[in-house]
């Protein structure tokens, strides 16, 4: 019996050590792009720590989605994941209008490149102009 009880706290330890390392910290949040609410609801771009890039308030179609930045150049070039498809047609307008920092696109790669210095002041994704933000106000 007394072998029992020390299999079982060792096993009860074990089990509890073995469940925390299961909770894995939230990714920070290093960027938010916030497309402000007017006609829809407020939606926000969030590019977290680990190269995620998720959305709040809308466009969740397009996540899990991933984000990477040139320090040096300021290209800031997105990558939409998800099913729906890619925004070609909206996307080939904004750049030949030169709308919201876009510089290019890969539609089979899915990604968006943007040229984001200081003072950029917006850039633009599916019809939506989305502006850097301190803080998300989309539910």
């Amino acid at each position: 019996m007394r072998h029992m009880k020390a299999h079982l706290y060792t096993a009860l330890i074990l089990a509890s050590l073995g469940g925390c390392t299961l909770l894995k910290p939230t990714p920070k949040v290093v960027q938010t792009w916030e497309s402000p609410a007017a006609e829809y609801p407020a939606i926000c771009m969030l590019m977290l720590e680990d190269g995620t890039l998720a959305f709040k308030g809308g466009l969740r179609f397009y996540q899990p989605g991933t984000w990477r930045q040139d320090a040096r150049t300021g290209i800031l070039t997105l990558t939409l994941g998800g099913t729906e498809p890619f925004p070609t047609d909206l996307t080939k307008v904004q750049l030949r209008s030169k709308i919201g920092a876009l510089t290019g696109y890969n539609a089979q790669r899915r990604e968006l490149t943007y040229r984001v210095v200081p003072g950029t002041p917006l850039i633009a994704l599916a019809n939506f102009y989305f502006y850097p933000s301190d803080t998300c106000h989309a539910n």
